[in-house]
């Protein structure tokens, strides 16, 4: 019986174009950082991106935050670590330019008020590249409050990524949820639907669906945020 729902953010609560999002994210980042810290814009993005992914492959000795920038540091040098700050003031303010990237859909807010109604426990699940107060910004842009959540992956407590099956394991214990009672929900074939690896149910999102391997996904339950809405809607309630 489930009695959990995760969610993916970017892509499935959250409508983005990802394109867009991540040439404005690294250009607001390099006018915001660089300045300070030294490095050319070009460092910069090859550094961010490198530490991405690093965190791929995370083995889970250390959290996603230390194994980004232990990265970060073998290409800009061991002093970028001090300047950590300055890039968590980029993300407290400037990271806003990248919401016009975003758009909001309502059925993020039906959804969380229908399974919160019913009783369910409520994870956003999304893939934790990101610092808290990046990730509670995004939740905000999806129209959703963030204590709504028993818990929100990021990079300062998580030690695996999407499509590690390890990634979900450590977020059920995380949320003190039984993987057979959890239903993860997302629009990225590869990286949502592997929590399926570890006994965790699936709803595959459609309207921005990513299936970069063009994978066969007939077994799915699957459609549009709209559908689950109404899927949800058809969901017991777990206070009866």
């Amino acid at each position: 019986m489930i009695k959990n729902i995760f969610f993916d953010l970017d892509g499935t609560m959250l409508p983005m174009d990802m394109e867009k999002f991540m040439k404005l994210y690294f250009t607001s980042l390099a006018e915001a950082v660089c300045p300070y810290v030294g490095i050319s814009p070009k460092t910069l993005q090859k550094s961010v991106l490198a530490g991405l992914e690093e965190m791929y492959k995370n083995d889970g000795s250390i959290t996603n935050k230390m194994c980004f920038w232990n990265k970060v540091a073998t290409i800009v040098g061991p002093d970028i670590i001090n300047q950590i700050p300055v890039f968590n003031g980029y993300y407290e303010n400037e990271f806003i330019l990248t919401k016009e990237a975003t758009s909001e859909s309502p059925y993020p807010q039906k959804i969380v008020e229908v399974l919160k109604n019913k009783g369910y426990t409520l994870v956003m699940a999304t893939n934790p590249f990101f610092p808290r107060v990046a990730t509670e910004r995004r939740v905000k842009w999806a129209g959703l409050n963030k204590d709504d959540f028993k818990v929100i992956t990021t990079y300062e407590t998580s030690k695996y990524t999407k499509p590690n099956p390890n990634y979900f394991t450590e977020t059920c214990k995380m949320a003190d949820c039984l993987p057979e009672e959890t239903l993860m929900v997302g629009n990225d074939v590869d990286e949502d639907m592997s929590s399926s690896k570890i006994g965790m149910d699936t709803y595959l999102v459609t309207d921005d669906l990513i299936n970069r391997h063009n994978a066969d996904i007939s077994s799915y339950k699957k459609g549009s945020l709209k559908d689950f809405y109404e899927f949800c809607c058809e969901l017991p309630s777990l206070k009866d």
